[in-house]
């Protein structure tokens, strides 16, 4: 269990955990020259079972509010510290304003100095502090006097800790396993013999000696040399307990600042944008405008921030108002749902409220769409179960592995979160779930644009054989070409879901309800099984299929095929008949999915770079002969135009026409 302090400055935090536990939490010389904590303290109350009760001890004067706001994280339990002699004052309303921003439940009140204050004070402020935490918690707490100077009420607040700390341990479940590891580091520093240590609350997850963890935002990947849980030795560590890890690898001291994060590699994702559910303070003096610049605490971390307001038809939000938001931070941050923050004012003077995080990976577009602030409203729910649940009852298609990374959860199998009624597939490197009446409905749409594709190529060949005389028709032409895949699945997709459109369509081609040739969806019956040509045309096909992108000439894809001369020119006039095979030049012959992945990369290379033959060549793994035989066919097509060594994309349409007539 981990309990922190809170209160006023020269209220008696430090002098009451040095009572409870006999250690000084002041170890800075400036720290003990002038009788005020700047920084945070550490000290641990050793109990029967043989795990501490740690105390983290934070500063009272608000001009280091943000050491308190970084030491509160994460913690079970607080004590909020009134001095009898002066009641409470701003920085006790402010530091329980912060906890309960931070979802601090458990709240007791220590009264302090009650040698200096008659009974009827001391009376009078336990009440007026009890209103305030009640306000906060919804809650009674309970209300603790103490004297740290004679140490009165001293031994019944230890042993009331310490039976709560045996209650909890008897009753509290290790779910740790579940979850990658968090650590947000609140200290770090180097120990002679041993190497890096780095502290702080683990806020998930398990880590062990031998484990490798990123540390971010470096980028870095350590090893954990040792383990220190609750400043006892230990082989393991676990999500509540204070913990100290020896690190080692590329990683100097200097890397390692407060607020940076070891984490579990698998869950190391960052994001400069963060889609929250925020509340502001009731006592603030005025509303937070859209895009405000702000300070936002998170962990023990503090960095500059704008506030989007995302779900609020104002520009503003109101005092005591709640919106959902999105986060745009000035670096990228690794969060995870549910995890809480605090914002202040961008001069650090007011806190102005916080919330929770619901998106670790927010959109920077369409961010207040609709559909997007369905998934958000989801996103409230407490835990994944529930928010699948509330996802397919607003018809959504879930990719349920990000959902999985946003909740920091490892090893969920989607089949253990598939609701009745609902399928779940893997496609794309995720998983996902959706309901089968929406998967229904996607191969209905797939099935529906491939025949009206169908019915429109056959009207046209209708039309030709009418203007044509019926010695001149080509025997083997397909009734129907079919549609190109990527037009099939954005045409489906846009009815149902991109990810389902496709996994719907491998189904299909594997039933055999849908055939597909050379990036083309169509029809099962798509050759005249009498055209003696459609089986040298399928073996020249196959061979440049295994070919890949290094595309033969004419003489060793005749080979390759098992052709001769004549059939080889058989079988290349069916293929362009069928307009699935293009000329490239003299001596070679390119399929049209090959030739969409050769524009496809070009487009690629010239977003981010020079397009030249070896940027080119070394991007296909190709040789440099094909390499160039391919540009100069862009060139003649006025896709592409040379300019020296280089060449500049003129006119994408030249070449999506070629493919599509």
């Amino acid at each position: 269990m981990i309990i922190a302090t809170a209160g006023h400055v020269d209220h008696g935090k430090t002098s009451l955990v040095k009572a409870l536990t006999g250690i000084d939490t002041d170890t800075l010389a400036e720290e003990k020259a002038r009788g005020l904590t700047i920084n945070l303290g550490y000290a641990y109350l050793p109990t029967e079972t043989g795990k501490p009760i740690g105390f983290i001890d934070v500063p009272g004067h608000h001009r280091f509010i943000n050491n308190m706001i970084a030491g509160v994280s994460g913690i079970d339990r607080a004590l909020l510290i009134v001095a009898a002699d002066d009641g409470a004052m701003p920085q006790t309303r402010e530091h329980l304003a912060v906890l309960g921003l931070l979802g601090v439940k458990d709240i007791d009140i220590v009264v302090t100095k009650i040698d200096r204050a008659p009974e009827d004070q001391i009376a009078a402020v336990a009440s007026r502090v009890s209103a305030l935490v009640s306000e906060t918690t919804g809650a009674d707490p309970s209300v603790f006097r103490v004297s740290n100077a004679t140490l009165l009420g001293i031994d019944t607040l230890r042993e009331t800790l310490l039976n709560i700390a045996r209650k909890r341990a008897d009753e509290q479940t290790d779910r740790s396993a579940k979850h990658g590891f968090r650590l947000s580091i609140d200290r770090r520093f180097h120990v002679r013999g041993a190497g890096i240590v780095a502290t702080g609350t683990a806020s998930a997850g398990r880590v062990s000696v031998g484990d490798v963890l990123h540390l971010l935002p470096r980028g870095i990947d350590v090893r954990v040399k040792e383990v220190r849980a609750n400043d006892v030795q230990n082989e393991t560590a676990t999500a509540g307990q204070r913990v100290a890890l020896c690190i080692s690898g590329k990683v100097e001291l200097n890397d390692i600042e407060r607020g940076d994060l070891l984490v579990d590699s698998n869950f190391s994702e960052t994001s400069e944008r963060v889609d929250v559910s925020l509340k502001l303070l009731p006592q603030l003096a005025r509303p937070l405008k859209h895009l405000s610049p702000v300070k936002v605490h998170i962990g023990a971390k503090r960095v500059a921030a704008q506030v989007a307001l995302i779900d609020n038809k104002a520009s503003k939000l109101i005092p005591g108002e709640s919106s959902k938001a999105q986060l745009i931070f000035q670096q990228p941050l690794c969060t995870t749902h549910g995890e809480r923050f605090v914002i202040r004012d961008d001069s650090e003077t007011d806190t102005l409220g916080g919330g929770v995080v619901l998106d670790p990976k927010g959109p920077k577009y369409g961010k207040s769409k609709p559909h997007r602030i369905q998934w958000l409203e989801a996103l409230e729910q407490a835990d994944i179960a529930s928010v699948v649940t509330a996802l397919i009852d607003q018809g959504h298609c879930i990719n349920f592995s990000k959902l999985t990374t946003c909740f920091n959860l490892r090893d969920a199998p989607p089949a253990v979160f598939t609701p009745v009624g609902c399928i779940n597939f893997q496609t794309g490197g995720s998983y996902w779930i959706t309901s089968t009446s929406q998967l229904a409905r996607t191969r209905t749409a797939l099935l529906d644009a491939v025949e009206n594709r169908s019915i429109t190529d056959v009207t046209k060949g209708q039309k030709v054989a009418k203007a044509e005389p019926a010695t001149t028709k080509k025997a083997g032409v397909p009734a129907t070409r079919g549609i190109l895949k990527d037009q099939l699945l954005d045409a489906a997709g846009r009815a149902t879901h991109p990810a389902l459109a496709e996994a719907t369509l491998t189904i299909l081609l594997k039933k055999g309800e849908l055939q597909s040739a050379e990036g083309r969806i169509r029809l099962p019956v798509a050759f005249d099984a009498t055209n003696p040509h459609d089986a040298l045309w399928q073996s020249l096909e196959r061979a440049l299929q295994a070919a890949g992108l290094n595309v033969p000439v004419i003489s060793e894809a005749k080979s390759q095929a098992g052709l001769g001369d004549l059939d080889i020119k058989l079988a290349i006039k069916h293929g362009r008949e069928v307009r699935a095979l293009h000329r490239l030049n003299a001596d070679r012959f390119v399929l049209s999915g090959t030739l969409l992945t050769f524009i496809k990369v070009a487009e690629q290379i010239a977003a981010n770079q020079s397009l030249s033959v070896v940027a080119y060549k070394n991007e296909l793994n190709i040789g440099r002969k094909l390499a160039i035989e391919v540009l100069e066919y862009f060139d003649s097509l006025g896709f592409t135009r040379r300019d020296g060594d280089q060449r500049v994309i003129v006119n994408k349409t030249a070449i999506e026409k070629r493919l599509v007539t």
